[in-house]
Parts: structure tokens; C-alpha cells; sequence
């Protein structure tokens, strides 16, 4: 069975937040590095949550990393 993780495309994304307003659990902001990420450890993601980030981002860099 495949596997899938959510991925974003830092090249493209302009760091705008709208993730983290829909999805807190699964997006934040690494204040640190200064990019966007996915919170590794979640086991349960919820995929509607990811689904919804995924169609109200402006830039369309969240995708689904199929492996």
C-alpha cells in the first residue's frame, strides 16, 4: 500500500499563512529557518484539513508526496 505525506513547494510559496489558519495541527512557520513546514509527526493527518489548505492556497504549493 502506498504511502502519502504532505509536501510544499518552498520555491513557490510566499509564506502567507493561510495554511496555519485552516490546518494549526499539520502547517506552521520555523521562525528559525524561516520557512513553511509540515509537523512530521503526525500519524492520523487529517485529510480534509490538508485537502481544504491545499485549494484556498494562493500559490498552489501543497501538495500530496505519493511514496
Amino acid at each position: 500500500m502506498k504511502k502519502k505525506s504532505v509536501y510544499i513547494d518552498l520555491g513557490v510559496c510566499i509564506e502567507c499563512g493561510g495554511c496555519i489558519d485552516l490546518a494549526p495541527d499539520i502547517f506552521y512557520f520555523n521562525e528559525s529557518a524561516g520557512i513553511m513546514e509540515v509537523i512530521d509527526s503526525i500519524d492520523n493527518i487529517d485529510i480534509e484539513l490538508v485537502e481544504e489548505a491545499m485549494k484556498n492556497c494562493p500559490k498552489k504549493c501543497i501538495f500530496w508526496e505519493i511514496y
